[in-house]
């Protein structure tokens, strides 16, 4: 099966019963209501198919920054499985508003629990008493785009709207009416967005960057397009506009897709045409920093030896990188792509890996790869995912997981001193308190992620998997890794791919939500840097200390918003 259609997705939704939720859960999980009943939830706010809603929310409250939109949940259960479900919205006039976007959240299973170390809990044998819940359970997290009316298939669904504040939206309070009918209920919810004088920022002006890893192999197989096919351009396209609304404002890519050897390793064909199109094709989707992917890494976790990712001679053998052939190849493959970057003036705008997660073990024949590449570009950026703290002087951008920056800020600090840049990494690790995106985590976590940037000083956020699945995304959300390992729920893919193109998540959007967040603190910051610090330190003390209550969050954000609207002209 090459892609996912509505017909196979919907049927499967809702239908695995969770265990009971952890303490201190807002929404309780308990045994399926038998009548129909609807409520609004906060967008921050996990969710899950057996969500019961004792009390619901008829009314909800956010308050939101211009340039955006603001979104809310609504949730319906005790449903019999064969109704229609039919909804819309309206502004105080009775009209629709233009613009607005409806989802269905579609549930997804966790299996397994993150360690609390890292990876899953088989990893370790602890027990990770930090999840939201006890794997295994259903979690909505793909938000599938609909249209009136919908059939439920289920006893609960859930559905998200979206509505946008664009930058010229007014002041004020906005009353959104939500109309739920199915069989001979009818409901009528009011979403209210207080809208702030505060401006978020287009992503072509983001001040923090933000890098989720694209496999375009990926798209090939899970749309059934051929590489550099124009269905695969028109499909490159969507995941490009994808990754903008999100704001994600960088993007990867690989040397070796576009270069071939022969049998010698010398360079016969460098498709710079592929290049550049690939490159104009994410500029043009407003994404403005280019990151050229690791050149070199390990053969695997348990060796020593460093290799070329990717680039083979043509009799496909494999090269070491400190071998004079792979010198040879490596030095082949920087001089075209320098030369390519001076004439299209993106060298200001480009980043280069040169060894993924390189540790001490690597220290010295990574010193070596990056003095080969500074002999043809003496200026070249650095960007490295670092295990080690031992190559200063020869990386540019650090890129730590975010317990090992908390671990050695006093370090990284250092580094900002002397001119370099401070990224932070998550991936299958750090699991625990830790902040992450993965499922069993709270989706405040997700936001929250921008919040400490804004505190630590920090200046981008880098994950691996934008769209790593395996061939099921849909089912296998907990996949297998190296060496006997499993990735943790959710670490390969925070995108899902569905014939028409990929799909957005609730992960992804609090991801958004919290980069939103970053550029107003960052605003903030610049005229009262005292107050930034005490309204983030309402819900943010550091990546592993943080409040999980909404209410929390939402009155923080209203401070934040109120703050900035202050220094906001009229």
């Amino acid at each position: 099966m090459k892609w996912y259609s509505l017909c196979l997705l919907l049927p499967g939704l809702g239908c695995f019963a969770a265990s009971p939720g952890v303490a201190g859960e807002p929404i309780r999980q308990s045994s399926p209501q038998t009548t129909p009943v609807v409520g609004l939830i906060d967008e921050v706010q996990e969710l899950y198919p057996d969500t019961q809603l004792d009390k619901p929310v008829k009314r909800l409250v956010v308050h939101a920054a211009r340039n955006t939109v603001a979104g809310v949940h609504v949730m319906i259960t005790g449903l019999s499985r064969t109704q229609t479900i039919r909804f819309a919205e309206s502004d105080i006039s009775g009209k629709p508003t233009a613009g607005v976007r409806w989802y269905r959240m579609i549930d997804v299973p966790v299996t397994e629990n993150t360690g609390l170390d890292r990876n899953t809990e088989k990893y370790s044998g602890m027990k990770n008493p930090y999840v939201i819940r006890r794997a295994p359970f259903r979690v909505y997290d793909p938000l599938l785009p609909v249209t009136s009316p919908i059939a439920a298939e289920s006893t609960s669904v859930a559905l998200r709207l979206e509505v946008p504040v664009d930058s010229l939206h007014p002041p004020g309070e906005q009353l959104h009416r939500i109309t739920i009918n199915f069989g001979s209920t009818a409901e009528a919810l009011d979403f209210v967005v207080i809208v702030h004088r505060a401006m978020v920022p287009p992503v072509t002006r983001s001040t923090i960057s933000y890098i989720n890893w694209l496999s375009t192999d990926n798209i090939c197989s899970a749309h059934g397009v051929e590489k550099w096919s124009e269905p695969y351009w028109d499909m490159l396209t969507k995941y490009a506009r994808t990754m903008a609304r999100g704001r994600q404002n960088a993007f990867w890519f690989i040397w070796t897709d576009y270069f071939t050897f022969d049998s010698a390793g010398h360079v016969t064909n460098f498709r710079r045409d592929r290049l550049e199109r690939y490159i104009k094709l994410f500029v043009a989707e407003g994404l403005t920093t280019i990151h050229g992917a690791p050149l070199v890494g390990r053969r695997n976790w348990s060796g020593s030896l460093d290799m070329l990712l990717g680039a083979h001679p043509a009799d496909g053998r494999e090269v070491h990188a400190d071998s004079s052939l792979g010198r040879m190849m490596l030095t082949e493959m920087l001089v075209p792509i320098i030369a390519m970057m001076k004439e299209n003036h993106w060298e200001g705008h480009w980043l280069q890996g040169i060894f993924d997660e390189p540790t001490d073990e690597f220290v010295e024949r990574y010193k070596d790869l990056v003095v080969l590449s500074r002999k043809f570009k003496p200026d070249i950026q650095i960007l490295e995912a670092t295990m080690t703290v031992n190559v200063a002087g020869y990386v540019d951008v650090w890129c730590p997981q975010v317990q090992e920056y908390q671990a050695n800020r006093t370090f990284f600090d250092g580094r900002k001193v002397a001119g370099d840049r401070v990224w932070v990494y998550t991936c299958l690790s750090p699991g625990g308190p830790w902040l992450n995106r993965l499922l069993d985590m709270e989706r405040l976590r997700q936001v929250y992620i921008g919040w400490a940037c804004a505190k630590f000083d920090l200046q981008g956020y880098l994950h691996w998997g934008l769209n790593f699945h395996t061939a099921k995304p849909f089912e296998e959300l907990v996949r297998p890794h190296i060496e006997g390992q499993f990735l943790p729920a959710g670490d390969s893919h925070i995108l899902y791919p569905v014939h028409e193109g990929p799909l957005s998540s609730h992960r992804f959007e609090a991801h958004r939500i919290g980069f939103e967040d970053f550029e107003l603190l960052a605003q903030l910051k610049s005229h009262d840097a005292p107050r930034t610090e005490k309204i983030i330190a309402m819900v943010v003390q550091g990546f592993d200390k943080y409040s999980k209550d909404v209410a929390v969050y939402r009155e923080a954000r209203a401070a934040l918003l109120g703050a900035v609207d202050t220094y906001t002209a009229k």
